[in-house]
């Protein structure tokens, strides 16, 4: 896995209020998607996944928490890249599993 990121956990409280839990960095591998392009999509479909990170087994994630890719190959990145956990996996590979995210502007 070539990439750092940070992992924040998606927490609503009794109100509503929605917040984000304390970042934890781990290495994870990005893969960007273009859905447009696949499967004789057109520019003015919906796009339903921005990129696909794939975790170590021991990183725990749920829907809706917040990744954002910091390090690319050993250098940091400027600026960082926030997404959205928008899929969770169906099943997991003997390295790790794979989310699909979707990019968020802060």
């Amino acid at each position: 896995m070539m990439h750092e990121c940070t992992i924040e956990a998606y927490q609503v409280d009794e109100e509503g209020t929605v917040s984000y839990g304390e970042p934890v960095t781990t290495v994870c591998g990005f893969k960007a998607l273009s859905y447009s392009r696949r499967d004789g999509g057109t520019l003015y479909d919906t796009v339903q996944a921005d990129g696909e990170v794939r975790l170590p087994l021991s990183v725990s994630i749920g829907m809706h928490d917040r990744v954002t890719l910091t390090a690319s190959f050993g250098t940091a990145l400027d600026p960082v890249r926030h997404y959205e956990v928008c899929e969770l996996p169906d099943s997991f590979g003997p390295s790790g599993h794979v989310v699909r995210v979707k990019e968020v502007y802060l």
